[in-house]
């Protein structure tokens, strides 16, 4: 009865433990991870534009002429910023190979005015109603990237998971 006892005490430990260990570990996927973990396929530019043009589209009851010239515009901040990325991430591995790190909110804040930009083109494009409903817009995906910067930085859970 006393190697029972013993037993049932061990198990118990043994499921409180597991137990914690899952607590610490919570729920702490990135919005940007699927289920399994893993990061989704990315879209490629094109996609990308065709996805947020029908979006607004759809969100704004946007024409025909707006949805094309929203596309435009889409297309041509999209070949401003891959010119732009290459040129950061050849930046960004110079100060790897010296030691040094990139300016993270340098970065972000740049990021913010090229979206700033953008947003001021697109509403310039519609009509007072829907210049409203862009407004929200804007104001949910501010509120999307506000939650992602609040999650452990790029590559961290993985490190903790180890």
């Amino acid at each position: 009865m006393n190697f029972m006892k013993k037993l049932l005490v061990i198990a118990v430990l043994f499921l409180g433990l597991i137990t914690v260990a899952e607590a610490q570990r919570g729920s702490g996927e990135r919005p940007s991870k699927t289920e399994n973990g893993q990061r989704p396929q990315r879209m490629n530019p094109e996609e990308r534009i065709a996805n947020q043009t029908n979006r607004l589209k759809e969100q704004l009851s946007l024409s025909d002429e707006q949805t094309a010239k929203v596309k435009a515009l889409l297309t041509e901040n999209m070949e401003k910023q891959q010119a732009e990325f290459e040129k950061r991430r050849e930046e960004m591995q110079k100060a790897r190979e010296e030691g040094q790190q990139m300016d993270r909110e340098k970065m972000r804040a740049e990021m913010q005015a090229r979206m700033d930009k953008q947003d001021k083109q697109i509403e310039a494009l519609l009509t007072p109603e829907q210049k409203t409903k862009y407004q929200e817009v804007i104001k949910e995906r501010n509120e999307r990237m506000k939650e992602r910067r609040q999650g452990p930085p790029p590559g961290e859970e993985e490190k903790t998971n180890e």
